[in-house]
């Protein structure tokens, strides 16, 4: 039985690149390739088992870029691209760099549009990994329009900073956005988080911007300090307190 599992596997990935092959040699070496090509459905290889679904997308992985490689030097059109991406991260959805390659290319050809739905697609598929709400924030603050748009990019930012991995200067890009789209009260989270999280410099950038967030009266700016305890640690919440009330007597 596990011969003939094989040999099925063999069977459709060799037919996957027979038509890869048979694209490429049916057409003239000096032709220009083109951009509108055919892409199965996800849906035709739902039923696979998860190891040949991986096969077939391997394969299409190396036709998409082949794709991307023909097109950027000649007509700069990559219609079929976000199927081809699509249809490998569908089949794989945990191959990350598929995603990541997917929304820049599309960003070479002036679809950010497309770019945003793949990496939000791949946030879904794999929710635990910081980059696709770091880029999510990166898209939306570059190439969104809107009196919004920061915040947006600073709910990305935020959402990336929870997650394991993340550099700290991503929670930093999230407050400084949410300062700068006036989310007052999540600018002063994020602020906070910055100062637990942080290193030196990290803490002053953090103390200098929560001073101009936080009320300014003592016992209103105690209450308002009181209630981001869950964000520094009980070690320097202390110094957080102290910090920020350099100058209150």
């Amino acid at each position: 039985m596990r011969m003939l599992r094989g040999s099925v596997v063999a069977a459709i990935v060799a037919v996957c690149v027979g038509v890869v092959i048979g694209y490429q040699s049916a057409r003239p070496a000096a032709a220009t390739p083109n951009p509108v090509v055919f892409v199965p459905t996800p849906g035709f290889y739902r039923n696979f088992s998860p190891g040949v679904r991986a096969s077939v997308a391997d394969v299409y992985w190396l036709y998409t870029i082949q794709y991307y490689g023909e097109h950027l030097k000649s007509d700069h059109r990559l219609d079929s691209l976000p199927a081809m991406v699509r249809l490998v991260t569908t089949l794989s959805p945990h191959f990350t760099e598929a995603y990541f390659f997917g929304a820049f290319a599309m960003i070479d050809v002036g679809r950010p549009d497309v770019a945003y739905a793949l990496l939000q697609q791949g946030f879904k598929a794999n929710p635990g990994n910081w980059r696709f709400p770091f880029y999510l924030g990166f898209f939306a603050y570059t190439y969104a329009s809107g009196a919004h748009k920061d915040q947006v990019a600073a709910q990305w930012y935020a959402a990336a900073a929870r997650l394991p991995g993340v550099p700290p200067f991503v929670a930093r890009l999230a407050a400084e956005l949410a300062t700068k789209g006036n989310d007052t009260q999540k600018a002063i989270d994020l602020w906070a988080q910055v100062y637990g999280q942080g290193d030196t410099y990290a803490r002053q950038k953090a103390v200098s911007a929560l001073d101009g967030l936080l009320p300014k009266g003592t016992v209103a700016r105690e209450k308002a300090v009181a209630g981001l305890k869950g964000f520094v640690s009980p070690a320097l919440f202390d110094q957080f307190i102290a910090d920020l009330f350099q100058g209150y007597k």
